[in-house]
């Protein structure tokens, strides 16, 4: 890899040196007009009449371009007598201006998404004010200062219905999005993520994360049929990447670093020793029947917590987490540079980033690095290259006890009570006596950390794109072009566990739950604890290729505007992975399998596929008024079985710009109204490939037993049962949309509405196939969910005087799903679990929760009422919670509920709320600038659903595992307006109940950019282009929690905290 970035340098200098000597910038010296020619000079400022240097001005049609000196002055040479500029500005708005005689005074007006903007869709680019599709774009620039590590992060509350979760905890942890309301059945190689394109080459959702936002343009988010055109794997929608390339002018350099800080919103609230002891007595006096003989028997069991004991608890706590967590730093420097001529152009960027974990040894870190240049052959030939890759390494300590869970770290460190010491005279102390060594209460957070074991995970990832074009200089418009992408990918995860001791201790108090000095070494103390006692590798090689052939054309006839684009795409993939086990590695010894002399495992995968898919677009539209566009697609995949193979895609769309219109043309507060709809059959292969023949998958220390010498014959199983029929999903998806600007085009406003009708989704019908086949089931094509829903986005933008400008853009969104046809196991056909017409989220399934039993008399009285009431198969007690009875036994003939019997149990069930996830989603960005002095604020939320305290925070307590703090207010005798229910009767109130409910609103200040960017006059004395210096924070705060003991973003209190960074930055431009 050093090589290739080595010699990357090396060509891009010799690119860098070329352009340099033949660049064509602008000069206040005039050539001479030859006969026939006429020269066009012109100056461009921007609408405060500051001159603007480097933009670039092309004669439309030709690639005559040149780039304003710092003047703002350009001058062109041609034969034509009449021409059209194209103006383009990184940050200001595209602009197309006639030329005439005498010199053009031309003005450019901030970039506000203009309506002349080009967008980046599928296969091209398009207008913004022709495009038909429900597409978002943003401009990478906007999250340049932001401290992430993964580009999918920087997206949250940025564009309407794009959901991200994760990838803002744990370090090299990617983000996951989705677009409106995903929808998969399948188990079976499925996914909710949408289709990822770079620079026209489909990647993975991993691919776009490993980005760096220095080196992208812009990103669009292609939500309906606009997806179309990319046929197999479109349903879910497409984030198409459009990466930077060279423009011509100047060679600019820039350098860009910031560090960051990162730190916990909130570390989750947990009861102390003390109050676990308390809460672990309120128990045992309820587990002695205290209330029925009113004995104080309990005060006997070994397992209460005496007085001694409690006084020594209050004054020795260790809060193990709070131990262990710490602040976190973040390094990012980018290195761009970039420029060119009319011969050629040529962008290159490197960047590296840094993560630490808050917990000892986490740390990620990540180099990318790409290369483009395009270079202009002549006679109509351009040639394109882009080198890119990336170099990360995720190093990580090794926990494996209690599975392999990543947050079973932040588990242990949470659930270990207070009461108990890491370490009694540097002997590290074993919490739980059971002799199962793989629970999280048996490891310890720091001899772990303590050892030299660890979880190691290196990717190295190179990819080229070449690409020829050739525009036909003999018929206008006409444009013919190959390109060619190849990825290879290598992967090399490693793992070295090993084994370590805790011992146990001699115990004091009058109950023996003191911890006391004195150590006990025995044959049963020390105990030797597994971390994993073994070596793991699995290297894995990637490597695939895209080769796109195309033909498009492009022109207009008077003021019909025609463009078409035929292309044959062919993808090919291979993909082998060895994996190797070996057990007990030498303690001391290096982690290398040399060294170890368990048993030893190898187990080797291969998998290969392609792609094969002729594509077509038809785009037109008349004096910009009336548009419409036909796209095709017929995909072939190695997915499915021959006969399955092809299947065609394809969507049709329409609009009509009013504004165009006579009667509204010349309108003072309508600047702009399109309304648009579309119409599209997408696909979805959310299946395995070979689904169509049966897999086996070697049984590693599993097989027959042949002979006396008790040998396993290494064996195989089979796979699930094949389907020869087994295709695509299939998704015919609607949108209508209406796009308007208002007031001189500072209020815009956009509205879509939905309508996904997905049929033949891929399920396997394991509820109403019988237990007794013995196998598992193939998917097949028969589910049908319908989707649905609307996005309202408005924004403003305007001036007060020439040097303060401010922006406010907000969108609101809301989806939801019915399942029209779905496998329905045959005991809940017809009951109210059959969710047969009904939305995809039926709501929180649980019991009505009525009350909580304060007193003896109040359960007497109850139980007067209804003499046969139990809860769970319990007489009620007090500290119980209760619940309405809504039915009885079901008739498992018929499928129906008797009456009420009295009884709670899980017939009791219902949906007790209409939705459990947030169906509205919200987001609000605000911006001001006043001369050099920018600052930006994005806040986004999302409600409608129903919040519930989840089932780790609700789980029973132990003597060797604490719980949240709200436990500390449980009923006793003593306090009978308790909050909460006396823990003993958990199997009473560990089920989801209304009881725990909480509201489900979440409104965060997402991002907070504030940055200042000096005076020209001062950064042009020291020969410098530009200098910023910034301030960024994400989660700076929440506005709205309802939960008292973790962040209302978190799904369970005992996962690694969300956390809150504040960075500060320079941005150098030469």
């Amino acid at each position: 890899m050093k090589n290739v970035l080595l010699a990357t340098s090396l060509f891009f200098s010799a690119i860098i040196s070329g352009v340099n000597a033949q660049s064509g910038n602008s000069s206040d010296t005039l050539p001479k007009a030859a006969s026939g020619v006429r020269t066009i000079t012109g100056v461009v400022s921007d609408d405060a009449g500051k001159p603007l240097p480097d933009v670039t001005v092309r004669i439309k049609g030709t690639g005559q371009t040149v780039v304003t000196d710092k003047a703002g002055k350009f001058y062109l040479v041609t034969t034509d007598t009449s021409s059209t500029l194209q103006i383009t500005h990184i940050s200001m708005a595209y602009e197309e201006v006639r030329t005439k005689p005498g010199v053009l005074n031309i003005t450019m007006h901030p970039n506000d998404n203009s309506l002349n903007d080009v967008i980046v869709v599928g296969y091209g680019t398009q207008q913004r004010s022709k495009a038909l599709g429900a597409i978002n774009t943003i401009k990478a620039d906007k999250l340049n200062e932001m401290p992430v590590t993964n580009l999918g992060s920087s997206l949250r509350g940025r564009i309407p219905a794009l959901s991200v979760s994760g990838g803002n905890a744990r370090p090299g942890a990617d983000a996951t999005l989705t677009i409106r309301n995903p929808v998969i059945l399948s188990k079976d190689g499925g996914t909710l993520s949408p289709l990822y394109i770079i620079d026209d080459v489909i990647r993975t959702e991993d691919d776009f994360n490993l980005l760096d936002p220095s080196e992208v343009e812009d990103i669009s988010f292609l939500k309906d049929a606009a997806a179309a055109i990319y046929g197999v794997r479109s349903a879910q929608g497409a984030i198409v990447v459009r990466t930077k390339r060279g423009k011509v002018g100047r060679t600019q350099v820039n350098v860009n670093s910031s560090y960051t800080t990162n730190d916990a919103t909130s570390l989750p609230s947990m009861m102390t020793g003390y109050e676990l002891a308390n809460y672990l007595n309120a128990s045992t006096q309820a587990s002695k029947n205290f209330v029925a003989d009113g004995s104080s028997g309990y005060l006997e069991s070994s397992s209460y917590y005496t007085d001694d004991e409690l006084e020594y608890f209050k004054n020795h706590n260790y809060n193990w987490l709070d131990h262990a967590w710490k602040p976190s730093n973040t390094y990012r420097t980018t290195v761009s540079v970039s420029g060119g001529s009319d011969k050629a152009t040529f962008f290159a960027s490197a960047s590296y980033v840094k993560q630490d974990g808050n917990l000892d040894r986490i740390n990620y870190d990540k180099w990318t690095f790409r290369a483009n240049t395009d270079v202009n052959l002549g006679a109509g030939f351009k040639v394109g290259l882009s080198l890119s890759g990336n170099l990360n390494h995720n190093n990580q300590y090794l926990l494996k006890q209690g599975g392999e869970n990543p947050e079973n770290d932040v588990k242990g460190l949470l659930y270990t009570p207070g009461y108990t010491p890491p370490y009694i005279n540097g002997y590290p102390v074993r919490l739980s006596q059971s002799s199962n060594q793989n629970t999280i209460d048996a490891f310890h957070y720091f001899e772990v950390q303590r050892l030299d074991n660890f979880n190691d995970s290196r990717n190295n990832s190179f990819n080229v794109v070449g690409s020829l074009q050739y525009d036909a200089p003999w018929l206008k418009g006409l444009t013919a072009k190959v390109q060619y992408s190849r990825l290879l990918d290598n992967t090399f995860p490693k793992q070295y566990g090993t084994q370590y001791y805790l011992y146990n201790f001699e115990m004091t108090g009058e109950h023996s739950h003191i911890y006391s000095d004195n150590v006990i070494l025995s044959n049963t103390s020390p105990v030797k604890v597994s971390n994993g006692n073994r070596i793991y590798i699995k290297p894995s090689y990637r490597d695939a290729y895209q080769l796109d052939a195309s033909v498009g054309y492009n022109n207009h006839f008077g003021k019909h505007n025609i463009s078409a684009l035929a292309i044959v795409e062919q993808t090919e993939f291979k993909y082998d992975d060895v994996q190797t086990v070996v057990e007990s590695p030498t303690p001391g010894a290096p982690p290398d399998g040399r060294f170890a002399f368990g048993e030893e495992d190898v187990y080797e995968t291969e998998s290969e596929g392609g792609l094969l898919g002729y594509i077509g677009r038809i785009n037109y539209d008349y004096a910009g008024k009336y548009l419409a566009e036909f796209q095709v697609r017929y995909d072939a995949s190695t997915n499915f079985a021959r006969e399955n193979r092809w299947k065609p895609f394809g969507s049709v769309s329409a609009g009509w710009v009013i504004s165009q219109e006579n009667f509204l043309k010349n309108s003072n507060a309508i600047n702009f109204l399109k309304l648009r709809l579309s119409a599209g059959k997408l696909g979805s292969d959310n299946t395995k490939a070979y689904g169509y023949l049966q897999r086996y998958t070697p049984l590693q220390n599993y097989g027959a037993v042949f002979g006396g010498n008790g040998d396993l014959i290494l064996g195989v199983r089979n796979e699930a049962i094949p389907n020869p029929d087994v295709r695509w999903d299939d998704d015919l998806k609607l949108n209508g949309g209406i796009d308007a600007r208002f007031l001189n085009n500072r209020l815009s406003a956009t509205i879509d509405v939905f309508h996904d009708h997905r049929y033949n989704m891929l399920t396997a019908l394991t509820a109403s196939v019988p237990i007794l086949i013995g196998s598992a089931i193939a998917s097949e094509n028969y589910a049908t969910i319908n989707a649905y829903g609307y996005e309202i986005s408005a924004g403003w933008n305007d001036n007060i005087g020439k040097d303060f400008s401010y922006h406010a853009n907000a969108f609101f969104t809301w989806s939801d799903a019915k399942s029209i046809k779905v496998d329905v196991a045959a005991g809940k056909i017809g009951t109210y679990e059959d969710p047969t017409g009904k939305s995809t989220d039926m709501g929180v399934q649980g019991y009505e929760y009525i009350g909580m039993f304060r007193s003896q008399a109040e359960v007497d009285s109850w139980l007067a009422k209804n003499p046969d009431y139990t809860i769970f198969g319990k007489t009620p007690m007090p500290g119980m919670l209760y619940y309405k009875d809504i039915r009885g036994p079901k008739d498992p003939e018929t499928n129906q509920y008797a009456p009420p019997d009295g009884k709670i149990d899980e017939n009791d069930q219902a949906f007790i709320t209409p939705r459990s996830s947030n169906h509205y989603g919200f987001g609000l960005t605000l911006g001001g600038a006043y001369k050099g002095l920018q600052l930006e604020m994005v806040i986004s939320g999302s409600f409608g659903g129903q919040g519930v305290v989840e089932s780790a925070a609700r789980k029973l307590g132990t003597a060797t595992s604490t719980r949240p703090e709200f436990w500390n207010n449980v009923w006793t005798p003593d306090n009978t307006n308790a909050a909460y229910p006396n823990p003993y009767y958990n199997s009473d109130y560990d089920v989801t109940s209304s009881f725990w409910f909480r509201s489900s609103t979440q409104i965060r200040m997402t991002n907070i950019n504030l940055s200042y960017t000096l005076p020209a006059r001062w950064t042009d004395k020291i020969g410098m282009q530009s200098i910023k210096v910034y301030a960024n924070a994400i989660n700076a705060f929440n506005f709205y929690n309802p939960y008292s003991y973790k962040d209302n973003y978190l799904g369970s209190f005992d996962a690694y905290p969300v956390l809150r960074s504040f960075s500060f930055g320079l941005n150098l431009g030469f």
